[in-house]
């Protein structure tokens, strides 16, 4: 016969005790001062961007006729049917600004949330903000002319503040 061990008699052994700890990602991080004034800079930046489209809007007739003038003088050598396609789209183009002012409204609220990646999007829009300020000169009324510029100053501030260092440690501890 085989020896064998003598069976034990008593309780059995402790389980052994595991530890879960939380993810990094998901560990609360206190959201920096600078992330919020970001967000709520390019909230408001697009809101401006919103509300120079609209009183674009609100003056069709005299957006066109501004634009038709600066392209007859500057192109007069071209066709009818051309100059008349560039009005059409530099109004258009300027109009569809309001667009670029509610992305940026959708990609501040994002940035808030922690999502890091905004930020190359959110330049982006500034960018096109810029390249619409500069269609706008000459053409548009003055009042949706600051509410661009005020607009792009509140992008570039915002743009700043969200690539700070405490704001790159915040948005690389959620990842």
């Amino acid at each position: 016969m085989r020896d064998t061990p003598p069976r034990q008699v008593g309780p059995p052994p402790a389980r052994p005790r595991f530890e879960f700890r939380e993810r990094p990602s998901a560990v609360t991080v206190h959201r920096p001062t600078i992330v919020v004034a970001s967000s709520v800079l390019w909230l408001a930046a697009g809101a401006l961007g919103a509300v120079a489209a609209l009183v674009m809007l609100l003056d069709l007739q005299a957006l066109e006729a501004a634009v038709r003038t600066v392209v007859d003088r500057d192109f007069p050598a071209e066709q009818p049917a051309t100059r008349d396609r560039a009005v059409a789209l530099t109004s258009a183009v300027l109009v569809a600004g309001g667009a670029v002012g509610l992305a940026q409204v959708g990609a501040g609220l994002r940035l808030r949330a922690g999502r890091g990646a905004v930020r190359y999007l959110l330049v982006l829009l500034l960018v096109a903000a810029v390249v619409e300020i500069v269609l706008a000169v000459g053409v548009v009324d003055p009042v949706a002319r600051l509410a661009l510029l005020l607009g792009a100053a509140c992008g570039a501030v915002a743009a700043v503040l969200m690539y700070l260092p405490d704001a790159n440690r915040w948005f690389a501890s959620r990842r």
